[in-house]
């Protein structure tokens, strides 16, 4: 994930109240965000290409949230059968769709 994404979720996570170990929690919040309001998973993939992944992080996800990215796995693999790291650029949209509705309250 690129550096500014990681450090904006930081700072979210602990204005948000979530606290030292809430980070997965927010995350798959974000995750059922995602699905709920972007069925199509339109998101997905957007701006990519012009951010550098020059960090990493690390959550847990709930089988939940497992099972669902699976599937949105598929649908974009149905779409674009030669994408790669659909799973980690699933999450980085998750994590900016939540930090833009963040942003509008």
């Amino acid at each position: 994930m690129p550096l500014a994404l990681k450090t904006l979720l930081g700072q979210a996570v602990a204005d948000d109240g979530y606290g030292g170990k809430g980070k997965s929690l927010w995350v798959r919040e974000a995750l059922t965000q995602l699905f709920e309001h972007d069925p199509d998973l339109m998101n997905v993939g957007v701006g990519d290409d012009l951010e550098v992944n020059d960090a990493e992080d690390a959550f847990f996800l709930s089988m939940e949230n497992g099972l669902a990215i699976d599937a949105a796995v598929e649908v974009i693999r149905s779409q674009y059968p030669r994408a790669e790291g659909i799973q980690s650029a699933i999450v980085r949209a998750a994590v900016r769709y939540r930090l833009r509705e963040r942003g509008k309250k």
